[in-house]
């Protein structure tokens, strides 16, 4: 029964273990995301006032060299999508960190109180499913993103004081 109960406490700490990298990957690769949205949007918006302006000006040249810039801006902004790739990151990273949150608490809290195996070992693997539909759900972490968020836990940015206690 002790045995039975250590393995399910230490698959739930892989899956918390698993969500927490997982989601601050998602996190460090929606940041650029929203860099690239603004570096995209701004110039795109502010060539497009110049088009205007220029136009009613009887600038010809500038505002056909405005509305050209205009043009490819808003094309890549609507190919590439920066903004739609960093809501799902982000989502991605809450819901990972959700599951690395409901891990911890069913291994320190509901393992303890809990005391039939079998409804530990459903919670268990309803746990685990979650994860495997986040897995499959999500967008690829880019490795870069990966290795700084690794760094990141590494260093100590995900512990809390309490866990430094004792």
């Amino acid at each position: 029964m002790a045995d039975a109960l250590e393995q399910i406490k230490a698959e739930a700490s892989r899956i918390e273990e698993d969500s927490l990298y997982s989601a601050k990957g998602h996190w460090e690769a929606a940041k650029p995301w929203a860099h690239r949205h603004l570096w995209l949007g701004i110039p795109t918006t502010i060539c497009a006032a110049a088009a205007g302006v220029s136009a009613f000006s009887n600038h010809s040249v500038w505002s056909g060299i405005f509305a050209v810039v205009v043009a490819v801006g808003s094309a890549l902004i609507t190919f590439v999508n920066p903004s739609e790739r960093h809501r799902r990151h982000c989502d991605a990273g809450n819901s990972y960190k959700a599951l690395s949150n409901q891990s911890r608490i069913f291994r320190t809290i509901d393992c303890d109180v809990e005391k039939d195996l079998a409804a530990l070992a459903a919670k268990l693997k309803e746990l685990a499913q979650r994860r495997d539909d986040l897995n499959q759900g999500s967008p690829l972490i880019p490795r870069k993103a990966f290795e700084v968020a690794r760094r990141g836990i590494e260093a100590g940015e995900a512990s809390h004081e309490v866990d430094k206690k004792g």
